[in-house]
């Protein structure tokens, strides 16, 4: 061998120096040159499988909901990346979904068995695509390694040269520069294989000496570099596309919460809705029916509620309706539902009742929950049930038949006169059919003004001559006859049509009473009533305004009757409506005063005008010492706060005497005249005074 020959020390010492410096790097190159193709290969492949993790969680909708589109869109965000030439979306099937090419890339044309390895020179992986835990599909990405294959023969070029920049350097600076050659290199390969081995770019190798080898610890720790960069964008990129895979996943499952909630309960009160009540009804009956046991279903309906609504506005009855809801929660077991049916009506299933009694008490508890004031943006509001009860299985089979007769039991409540309970019977289907038939009837006949006004006088008590007239609202239907106040008024104030019937009243009485006097002023007063809930209307004045301007009838000349239960309201626009009118000139009564209960307080502060005496305590005057005192207080209190006094419903010479003895200023009744036509009116007033008691 050449180490055995003649050479020198010198020259073998060089020799060994180049051999064995040249062999190191030799095999360091070579080393470096594998290490780095596989490390190439194993990267490349790790970062083919995080891109394809990512496209394929990204294409888990696509997949799901068949939208090749948005696959496709989703694939072409692979051409900012460079070293992938084509991409498939395949179907669990092995069917193709989508697919993606770069210009000179080739695609498979079926799904590789493999989950990597290389066709056509190529590298490429397979990854399932997965929903929730179950692949649905897969993901195959194809990278091109002509770039890689480049930056691998410039380092092989390199390392070459370094080798023989070795060579040269050992054989001019001889043994002592074995170290300076050696130990980088080794340094170097160490590093390499530490990088292999760890799979840690983050490891740097030192750098010794700043000639050639030098230059390829720079290289190589810039190659480890840009490796470690781009594997942390990657991660970096993952763990975001995780992160708002999770809160995505987190808002679409919140959103199917709140949706499915929205289908099943009431939106405004929180409730149980009308689709839960029959679905739980449904199967509260054929639970009954298989294991045996009773239901009751409770119809319960807000009284004179539209009132709120059309005076105060819906946000206010909104409101009521959630105070409402939350007190009829309190007055029921977990294992019974409440919902809301719809608007102001609610529901009660009873599960596993004894008997009927149980119902009752049940239908009473939710009558006092609300019986005290629910208090609403400064308005203290007195709200009142209806309860119609219907049992299972004694008043009918099938849940239609039971709702319905219990709402027709609701109804009888109502007729009966608000804020009771009522268990259902057949014959009420004949009432509720009349119910119904009624008013239809009287939506036809106010919408075509086919009612009709009444007036019944009023005189003054020591002269008898007429000083006013009362306007009462009549019914004439061609079919049914003549339907009484007290059976179509109720009816009215129910569907909502008392405020239209109280404005057409309070005009055509205007303009009538007018013409009694040939348009000129008249010399009586004119009584008008109106609804409470129009008291509570901030445009009250607005109405009462227009229609004086409109028909031309004096301010001064027109009173407003209102029922005592008017001063439960606390709120000030109340008593702000009463200023209003009374800037008209347009005077205020109380009827029926003394059937309800008012505090002396609440009825100074009020600009009130005129106290009625209810017919009531009239009736019996002369007979019932205890009516007696009580029309006395009324004329003496009434007078005390500077109020004219009408005694209504005086029917007897006695009873007319005796109001008359006690100083009451005017009377009203039978006795002087019953409610009769404009047309016989105008004829009695025309006659100056009452002639009957001399």
């Amino acid at each position: 061998m050449l180490i055995q020959g003649g050479y020198s020390i010198r020259k073998k010492l060089m020799l060994v120096l180049l051999l064995t410096s040249g062999s190191a790097l030799l095999i360091s190159a070579i080393g470096f040159v594998v290490s780095d193709w596989y490390s190439l290969q194993t990267s490349t492949i790790e970062r083919l499988r995080a891109e394809a993790g990512i496209i394929g969680n990204n294409s888990v909708a696509a997949i799901t909901f068949d939208d090749p589109d948005s696959a496709q869109g989703t694939l072409s965000t692979l051409e900012a990346e460079v070293a992938i030439v084509s991409a498939a979306l395949f179907l669990k099937d092995g069917s193709l979904f989508a697919s993606y090419k770069r210009d000179g890339g080739s695609l498979p044309l079926e799904h590789p068995d493999k989950e990597s390895g290389s066709i056509n020179g190529n590298l490429f992986v397979v990854a399932p695509v997965k929903l929730e835990g179950e692949a649905i599909g897969s993901i195959l990405l194809v990278s091109d390694l002509s770039y890689w294959k480049q930056r691998q023969l410039l380092h092989l070029i390199i390392g070459l040269g370094v080798l023989l920049a070795s060579f040269i350097v050992a054989l001019i600076i001889s043994s002592r520069l074995q170290r300076v050659v050696s130990v980088p290199i080794v340094k170097l390969a160490e590093t390499a294989r530490r990088v292999t081995e760890q799979n840690d770019y983050s490891l740097r190798a030192k750098k010794l000496s700043k000639d050639e080898i030098g230059s390829l610890v720079d290289d190589f720790n810039s190659m480890l570099q840009q490796i470690q960069e781009q594997d942390a964008e990657l991660k970096k990129v993952q763990e975001h596309l995780e992160e708002t895979v999770e809160i995505r996943t987190s808002e679409l499952t919140e959103l199917t919460l709140q949706l499915e909630h929205q289908v099943y309960h009431d939106t405004l009160t929180g409730l149980a809705n009308r689709i839960t009540f029959d679905d739980r009804l449904q199967l509260a009956i054929d639970q009954s029916r298989r294991y045996g046991g009773n239901l009751a279903i409770l119809f319960l309906d807000l009284d004179r509620f539209k009132v709120v609504n059309d005076t105060l506005g819906h946000a206010i009855g909104d409101k009521l309706l959630i105070q409402v809801a939350k007190r009829f929660s309190s007055c029921i077991r977990a294992s019974d539902t409440l919902a809301r049916l719809g608007g102001d009506e609610f529901g009660v299933l009873l599960m596993q009742i004894n008997s009927a009694t149980e119902a009752a008490d049940v239908a009473n508890k939710l009558i006092k929950a609300i019986a005290d004031p629910i208090e609403v943006e400064g308005y203290s509001l007195h709200p009142s049930t209806s309860i119609g009860i219907c049992l299972f299985p004694d008043d009918g089979d099938n849940a239609e038949t039971i709702l319905k007769n219990a709402d027709t039991a609701m109804y009888r409540s109502k007729d009966q006169g608000y804020n009771q309970i009522t268990f259902f019977s057949s014959e009420m289907n004949a009432q509720i059919v009349r119910r119904h038939s009624l008013e239809n009837k009287l939506r036809q006949a106010v919408r075509e003004e086919r009612l009709n006004i009444h007036y019944q006088p009023r005189l003054d008590t020591e002269s008898l001559n007429i000083i006013g007239v009362e306007a009462l609202a009549r019914w004439t239907d061609p079919e049914e006859g003549e339907i009484t106040p007290s059976e179509f008024i109720p009816l009215a104030e129910d569907c909502g049509l008392i405020r239209d019937i109280d404005e057409w009243v309070l005009k055509s009485a205007c303009s009538e009473v007018l013409k009694w006097y040939g348009g000129e002023t008249p010399q009586i007063s004119l009584s008008v009533n109106l609804s409470p809930g129009k008291f509570i209307r901030k445009d009250l004045h607005k109405m009462v305004k227009q229609t004086l301007s409109h028909t031309g009838f004096p301010g001064s000349q027109l009173e407003l009757e209102i029922t005592e239960s008017l001063f439960g309201q606390e709120s000030e626009d109340a008593m702000g409506v009463f200023e209003q009118l009374r800037e008209l000139g347009v005077e205020i009564s109380v009827d029926d005063f003394g059937t309800a209960y008012s505090s002396l307080s609440r009825l100074k502060q009020r600009p009130l005008n005129t106290l009625k005496i209810d017919q009531s305590f009239v009736r019996d005057l002369g007979k019932d010492p205890d009516d007696e005192t009580i029309v006395r207080t009324i004329i003496t209190m009434a007078h005390n706060l500077n109020l004219k006094v009408v005694a209504e419903g005086v029917e007897t010479e006695d009873q007319y005497n005796f109001v008359k003895q006690h100083g009451c200023d005017a009377v009203q009744g039978f006795l002087f005249g019953k409610p009769v036509p404009a047309e016989e009116m105008e004829k009695l007033i025309k006659g100056v005074k009452y002639k009957g008691l001399e």
